[in-house]
């Protein structure tokens, strides 16, 4: 199988698995355990670091059919809240909305956490009190 291959099967980049390759990246546990599962191997000799115990049963890779139901939960998700506040911003503020989500969707996870961090602390000193109400009804509405 080829790397491309893998990574197809895997849903994982072709450019994460050379850096592996190479070892200049270490692999994920969630990464190990998708190439476990498609070569049926053990986790432990891809991954040393599994943070489950001796005797656990690791988690399983959900199947097409589940694959279908998540995404369908995500466009119902996006279709319920995020097009409904997207709707509320100015035309000219949908760029940089879209530039937020792509600049997010690229850091890795540790930057992801901080900036959650980040919005709260933003949240608690500079919440507009009706922006909060219109995401409030936009709740109850669900």
């Amino acid at each position: 199988m080829t790397v491309k291959e893998l990574a197809k099967k895997a849903g994982i980049a072709p450019t994460t698995l050379y850096s592996i390759i190479q070892r200049d990246t270490a692999i994920r546990f969630d990464t190990a355990l998708k190439i476990s599962h498609i070569f049926n191997i053990p986790i432990n000799s891809i991954c040393k670091d599994n943070p489950y115990e001796p005797g656990d049963t690791l988690p399983q890779l959900p199947s097409d059919k589940e694959k279908l139901m998540i995404s369908l939960q995500k466009k119902a998700y996006f279709s319920d809240r995020t097009l409904k506040l997207l709707e509320r911003f100015d035309y000219k503020e949908l760029p940089h909305v879209d530039q937020l989500i792509a600049d997010f969707f690229v850091l890795n996870d540790t930057a992801r956490s901080d900036l959650f961090e980040y919005i709260k602390i933003m949240k608690r000193n500079h919440t507009d009190p009706k922006r909060q109400d219109i995401l409030d009804n936009m709740k109850s509405i669900k």
